[in-house]
């Protein structure tokens, strides 16, 4: 996106990546940058809807805070288990888990991630036990589930498709309405008893509230040009994402309703950061 941006607009658009709090730090970063559209960030779905609503003091209001530049693309989740489990479907599973109830465990990226809540939300959906054990990170999820020691992981198809395309994973379920183009063999979460089951994670393009408007849509138009391409609609559908084309505004509505839906999975499982 930035090669693209820098050709578009005719000047340099260099990448600084900030890590710390799982995204807040960098995200925090923008919301005290001056709006003037000389900086942007790719923030994500975890420190946009999920974690302001965990913490105390939260350092920017995500709505309020920014200026909702665009959202490219979304990407479910795939449940995913080790090859040497004995589940082969998602029914299995839950048979499984039931008949060793509170024996079973689930991985996830880490405490309040999407890959957190999602498990959270399939366990009440089938009144399930399952212990959790966070990581840091999808990687170590990966290898962990891999290895065996996670029976359950909920995975962002963008780090789990070439495992599961390379058998390292079993895809049970993918966590979007409708099963995806390039793994048409995996029905949905809500196609196997779970009909309301559909979440995702995602990056998107924020300013600081208050960049002009004019800034905003023009930006927003770039990234959706760029989204459009054939290419980058391939490269987008093979890691298992789904290409999105929103205006600025329909990007705030979006995350309004993602900070709610996420918000009802926090508070109904009394969920808090470790």
């Amino acid at each position: 996106m930035a090669a693209h941006l820098q050709t578009v607009l005719g000047q340099p658009v260099p990448v600084e990546n900030r890590s710390g709090g799982s995204g807040v730090v960098g995200t925090e970063a923008i919301a005290r940058a001056a709006p003037d559209g000389y900086t942007i960030a790719m923030t994500a779905s975890g420190p946009m809807t999920i974690l302001p609503q965990m913490m105390p003091n939260p350092p920017y209001d995500p709505v309020r805070s920014f200026a909702h530049v665009a959202l490219p693309s979304v990407t479910p989740l795939f449940a995913v288990v080790p090859p040497s489990s004995p589940a082969r479907s998602l029914s299995g599973l839950v048979d499984l888990a039931r008949q060793r109830a509170g024996q079973l465990n689930y991985c996830s990226i880490g405490v309040a991630s999407p890959s957190h809540l999602s498990a959270e939300i399939f366990l009440r959906s089938f009144n399930l036990k399952m212990e959790h054990i966070p990581h840091r990170g999808s990687a170590p999820a990966l290898t962990d589930t891999i290895a065996g020691h996670c029976d359950l992981l909920f995975d962002s198809g963008t780090s789990s498709t070439p495992q599961i395309r390379q058998g390292a994973l079993r895809a049970l379920g993918v966590s979007a309405a409708q099963r995806l183009s390039g793994f048409p063999d995996v029905p949905t979460i809500a196609e196997q008893g779970a009909p309301s089951f559909e979440t995702s994670t995602w990056s998107a393009v924020i300013a600081p509230a208050g960049t002009p408007a004019p800034i905003v849509e023009r930006l927003n138009q770039e990234i959706r040009r760029l989204a459009a391409m054939p290419a980058e609609r391939e490269r987008v559908m093979s890691q298992g994402g789904l290409p999105v084309d929103l205006s600025p505004a329909e990007f705030t509505r979006f995350l309004e309703r993602e900070i709610e839906s996420w918000g009802q999975v926090i508070r109904a499982g009394n969920i808090q950061l470790q």
